[in-house]
């Protein structure tokens, strides 16, 4: 029972180490980010292409919590097989929750890219689809280096 239980415990944290990772929305500031001054230029939207955003990460939590998950799951059986059973529920386990949480973190996402007004210069940039960006439309290009988004200018259109 009370593997039954932690089992349940591990398996439940799953989808909070998905959502976790998403570092990706125009929307979205890590604390390090806040009361930071941001460099901002403006600029035009040339073209925007739907994309999926996926983790690229082999290994990640929910490898651990499948492992655990199995493990716990195999002590149940009693005999000689135990060990091997353990193992093998462990490893399909890690399997299977590197699937799952593969599944949850990904996401639909925009390559847009833009011309910078003052340079002249044509940048791609990829974040998560939750601003409405379509050609023509002058955004900010927002951040610093990696971090940059590209946020609309507001009462276009």
């Amino acid at each position: 029972m009370r593997a039954f239980i932690l089992t349940l415990a591990i398996a439940s944290l799953l989808p909070l180490t998905a959502s976790a990772a998403d570092n990706t929305s125009a929307r979205r500031y890590g604390t390090s980010e806040a009361l930071s001054v941001q460099n901002a230029r403006l600029g035009e939207v040339l073209m925007v292409r739907s994309v999926d955003i996926k983790s690229d990460k082999r290994l990640n939590a929910g490898s651990a919590i499948g492992a655990a998950v199995g493990y716990g799951a195999a002590r149940e059986v009693k005999g000689d097989y135990r060990s091997a059973a353990s193992i093998a529920a462990g490893t399909i386990g890690g399997v299977a929750g590197t699937a799952i949480q593969n599944g949850l973190s990904s996401r639909r996402g925009v390559e847009v890219y833009v011309r910078d007004l003052e340079s002249g210069k044509v940048f791609a940039f990829l974040q998560a689809d939750d601003l409405l960006i379509r050609p023509g439309d002058k955004v900010f290009l927002t951040g610093k280096g990696s971090k940059t988004r590209v946020v609309p200018v507001e009462g276009q259109r």
